[in-house]
């Protein structure tokens, strides 16, 4: 299967305006918002980036992974290469609210920018953040998404924009476009979500996401777990990935053809499963008790001084140890209710993965919103409707 970086070899030395910007580049762009920069990169451009990150002595530790991978072909692929970065901004706060946010920008042509944001990090801060996505309609990232948009936008007033994304960073792309100024949405070409989550009702049904999801497009792979989380009404195009489920959320892991991405004949039963799984968690335990809990859950990793995530999993003994450690000094009931969020998960998970899907009428997911059909998701999350509540469309499929 080639990806993206075989298409990075094979493609690399074809000017934008030979072949104009796609989701390929788009995704790439999405994943070289992760490597360690801050703001004295502007003015460079991203092999400039690249050399410098080789010459560092740590980059040899990191040679086996796809990162390493795309920076050593950084040089050789000017069409990604040779792009001039802008902005690079990056914070990472615990006050007003947790905070991990990182976003660059990308100069085209002189006439198209790109705007990317990053998704999660390894720090709880951003893991934090991530556990609130799931169950509060808008979190404070997004708005500080939108602010960025704000800035960029006038400090570059007579540009069109780009706005991509992967994991929470390609959330935040659309959910920025949705909550700026009319002249600035007008601005914007598309805004590309590459397996990030979706929104709840109250997000995708405001005046201004309504008014740009049009320019919208989102991209999971059919094993996607973390672009399962809420609804997609907008566009959502599932592609080919021969990784396994749990790798597939990186999208140099998805299959290439030429200048975009391969599709898929729709998603997994394993993603389909996994989202019933956490539509079961997101209805079973009230709103409050969930954020007053993660919140808790959260100030104990600090006071243990756990700050990254690695803490927790590079070594499994040890990992374990701490975090029997950090769950010891939640309350009881706390500690009850997390072993019980978990324990829904799976549980769920497992108890319908091993049957077959029309028990629980998964064959009648739509597995693509392409061509416009249907919408990918369905609005599972209002906490009004029944868990597994069909739209009327598909309930007449039943009689």
């Amino acid at each position: 299967m080639a990806g993206s970086l075989d298409y990075l070899r094979w493609r690399g030395d074809i000017t934008f305006s030979e072949r104009p910007f796609n989701s390929v580049d788009a995704s790439l762009l999405s994943s070289l918002v992760y490597l360690p920069a801050d703001n004295s990169v502007i003015e460079h451009t991203l092999s400039e980036l690249a050399g410098k990150l080789q010459d560092l002595p740590t980059f040899q530790n990191q040679m086996h992974s796809e990162t390493a991978s795309e920076v050593m072909l950084l040089p050789e692929s000017p069409r990604i290469g040779k792009i001039k970065i802008l902005d690079w901004t990056n914070r990472l706060e615990k006050e007003p609210h947790p905070l991990q946010f990182s976003a660059a920008t990308f100069a085209i042509d002189k006439r198209t920018i790109v705007i990317a944001f990053r998704g999660t990090d390894g720090t709880m801060i951003g893991w934090r953040e991530d556990m609130r996505m799931n169950f509060l309609p808008e979190i404070y990232g997004q708005n500080v998404a939108a602010e960025y948009l704000e800035t960029i936008a006038k400090k570059f007033p007579n540009q069109r924009i780009y706005l991509v994304g992967h994991s929470k960073g390609g959330n935040f792309a659309q959910y920025a476009l949705s909550a700026v100024k009319p002249e600035i949405q007008e601005r914007v070409i598309k805004a590309i979500n590459f397996d990030g989550p979706g929104y709840f009702h109250k997000v995708y049904t405001s005046p201004g996401f309504i008014k740009t999801m049009a320019k919208m497009r989102t991209y999971i792979p059919q094993g996607s777990i973390f672009g399962a989380m809420l609804d997609h009404p907008e566009q959502t195009i599932v592609v080919k990935s021969t990784a396994a489920m749990r790798n597939q959320h990186d999208p140099r892991r998805w299959s290439v053809g030429r200048d975009s991405f391969t599709l898929a004949d729709g998603l997994s039963a394993g993603s389909r499963v996994f989202r019933h799984a956490l539509i079961n968690f997101n209805n079973s335990i009230p709103q409050e008790k969930r954020d007053e809990t993660f919140s808790d859950l959260f100030e104990a990793f600090e006071n243990s001084d756990i700050h990254e995530l690695h803490q927790l999993t590079n070594n499994k003994l040890v990992g374990t140890y701490r975090l029997s450690k950090v769950l010891m000094t939640l309350d009881p009931e706390e500690r009850k209710l997390i072993a019980q969020i978990f324990s829904n998960i799976w549980n769920s998970y497992k108890n319908n993965v091993t049957m077959p899907l029309m028990t629980n009428n998964y064959e009648l997911y739509p597995k693509s919103n392409d061509s416009n059909k249907a919408p990918v998701f369905y609005e599972f999350y209002d906490s009004e409707r029944p868990n597994l509540e069909l739209p009327p469309n598909v309930q007449d499929k039943l009689h």
